[in-house]
């Protein structure tokens, strides 16, 4: 149920929204001098005073978006953590605006708006493209409430926006760590499950879906002869595999302590670097997080992956977390389960599992590794 924001938050959008930042110290200034009010004498003062006060709420009341105002086509790019989104929309009036800027209110903390110094003027009856950075902190699904195009007054006091309509989202990916090689995937008695996988014929599928450089291990029948003679470099012909075969890939987020919170980051940064060494060599089958499976397209799988990463619990340390519990899809995988989780996982369907814990050792089917700021990893 959608709660209405309370009077201290309609100050702020108020606060935020309305004024600027010259708007924000006259009225800190105002404030203040609201006790030398109160004092005897001092009139030159209390004119000046009542003079300034009359002047801002001049300002706020009479100032109001240009006739015909439309702001339309907003389009809102996903990005990977780190990375600022550029933020774009289509502005049209009937009327001119001397200073009108593109902004975002009423996000999530994490999202912070760059500063926009310079503001675009419009004529009357033409349409403008503006412009509004995002910096990212975070991977997450951030809604967007509240794009609109704010135009100022020319004394800069104080400004309106003119709200652009529908809801938006901003998509920030997780950063993958890479992988540099994968040879736990393959290793001990538990990569036997792993090793028809693994082999190129595999990779043979049904579909021809196109070609690629090639790899070290690629059967020599799979050549593209005319694409070798064209760049002078081998290429392999490369087919989709079957719906349903292939590697599974589980991601879990269950944790019991607060240090737990603090490692599945990680795991989720893992996974997407998992995710992509597996997809590069068309060996991921299905995809789960916790006990739900994620539909993945056969021409969009990263980028379907990524998106489930993005939308994965965030570990606040406020926010209850689910607990450890014996993984039981509902369609019951019949090829080799990887996981990725903080936590050691029970469950007779996973194959391999890897951990994100404090320490680092290694069992045939178990892989612990301690992550902090890498960005390529051997496992």
């Amino acid at each position: 149920m959608h709660r209405r924001p309370s009077v201290l938050m309609y100050f702020f959008f108020f606060w935020n929204e309305r004024l600027t930042p010259i708007g924000h110290c006259l009225s800190v200034f105002l404030f203040f001098s609201l006790f030398v009010i109160w004092a005897p004498g001092f009139y030159p003062v209390k004119i000046f005073l009542l003079l300034c006060s009359a002047f801002l709420i001049f300002s706020l009341f009479t100032l109001m978006p240009p006739k015909g105002s439309i702001l339309s086509c907003v389009r809102v790019p996903k990005v990977t953590e780190g990375d600022d989104a550029e933020i774009t929309a289509i502005l049209y009036s009937e009327k001119s605006c001397s200073a009108v800027k593109l902004s975002c209110f009423r996000m999530h903390p994490s999202l912070k708006l760059c500063p926009e110094e310079n503001w675009h003027s419009l004529s009357a009856k033409d349409s403008l493209e503006l412009k509004a950075t995002l910096k990212t902190f975070r991977r997450g699904a951030f809604p967007l409430p509240y794009i609109a195009a704010t135009f100022g007054n020319t004394l800069g006091v104080s400004s309106i926006s003119k709200k652009a309509s529908g809801d938006y989202e901003l998509l920030v990916l997780p950063k993958a760590i890479k992988l540099r090689e994968f040879r736990f995937l393959g290793s001990g008695k538990s990569g036997l499950s792993f090793a028809p996988y693994l082999s190129p014929s595999f990779q043979r599928g049904l579909d021809f879906i196109g070609v690629r450089e090639y790899r070290e291990g690629d059967s020599l029948r799979d050549l593209h002869h005319g694409a070798f003679a064209r760049y002078g470099k081998p290429f392999t012909k490369e087919f989709a595999a079957e719906r349903g075969e292939g590697i599974v890939l589980l991601l879990d987020v269950s944790c019991v302590k607060l240090i737990d919170k603090c490692r599945i980051e990680h795991a989720v940064r893992l996974c997407a670097g998992i995710a992509e060494y597996l997809v590069e060599r068309n060996l991921l089958g299905r995809f789960f997080v916790g006990n739900q499976e994620i539909s993945l397209e056969r021409t969009k799988v990263l980028p379907t992956v990524l998106d489930a990463l993005a939308r994965a619990p965030y570990p606040e340390v406020a926010k209850p977390f689910p607990k450890p519990s014996l993984w039981s899809p509902a369609a019951r995988p019949m090829t080799p389960v990887l996981s990725v989780s903080v936590l050691p996982l029970e469950s007779p369907l996973i194959t391999k599992q890897i951990v994100v814990s404090e320490k680092s050792y290694r069992e045939d089917a178990l892989l612990s590794v301690v992550l902090d700021k890498e960005t390529e990893v051997s496992l």
